[in-house]
């Protein structure tokens, strides 16, 4: 299966250099969306970080980045799926 990995952006950079395996580049932002969700519904934010100024991107074992997001889409009052 290939692997994905979900890299947070802010004025730093939180890399996923394990990824995760997945079936598709569908799944993978299934599971990214589930990740963004739970990270930013905590409003103090969960591993000390406030989320919302925060962009998730997903890329493939080759390094190309597939998609990306911004974490505030994801909150629980917005209507993004």
């Amino acid at each position: 299966m290939p692997m994905y990995y979900f890299h947070l952006r802010d004025h730093k950079t939180l890399s996923d250099v394990d990824g995760t395996e997945f079936v598709d580049a569908s799944e993978a932002r299934s599971h990214a969306i589930g990740v963004a969700r739970e990270l930013i519904s905590n409003r103090n934010g969960m591993l000390g970080h406030d989320w919302s100024r925060w962009r998730m991107s997903i890329n493939d074992d080759g390094g190309n980045e597939l998609f990306s997001f911004r974490m505030v889409d994801f909150t629980a009052d917005s209507s993004a799926k």
